[in-house]
């Protein structure tokens, strides 16, 4: 569907009583596949020795560290909680440890710059009522689907 100009009145109402609005097919395929071969290419080449920041929303305060406090202005890399054994190796392959990676990717990457600052996700967000949006932070987050055949 992609988003050019404003919202339908259905979805604007929809986001305001919600708090929340499903846009299918908002990123075109080949956006999607320019952000994942991207990814894929800065999580090849990143060193997971070189940090171990663990990305928990459970415990925020107990797991939180520098790393996660200067990540505002970088492209940093988060872990799972349960990532790493008691001496401190990677229990998998690092592709399936990581959490997400953020949070400047919109200010750094041009890739991920290009997406975020698209004419759709400018118009998308003045449709919403919003005046002067600024991104503040962006994420990539992983997510493993499983498949449990019995």
């Amino acid at each position: 569907m992609g988003i050019v100009g404003n919202l339908t009145p259905q979805q604007r109402q929809s986001f305001d009583s919600q708090g929340f609005l499903v846009i299918e097919s908002f990123a075109s395929p080949a956006e999607i596949e320019a952000m994942r071969k991207r990814m894929d290419g800065m999580l090849q080449a990143f060193d997971p020795t070189t940090t171990a920041s663990i990305f928990s929303t459970k415990n925020q305060v107990q797991l939180t560290s520098e790393y996660f406090y200067e990540s505002a202005e970088k492209i940093s890399f988060f872990f799972e909680e349960k990532a790493f054994d008691d001496n401190g190796n990677l229990k998998q392959p690092k592709e399936l440890s990581i959490n997400k990676v953020g949070h400047a990717l919109h200010e750094i990457d041009p890739v991920f710059k290009e997406f975020s600052c698209s004419e759709k996700v400018s118009s998308l967000l003045f449709s919403l009522g919003y005046k002067k949006p600024v991104i503040i932070q962006s994420m990539y987050i992983f997510k493993v689907f499983s498949l449990i055949l019995t």
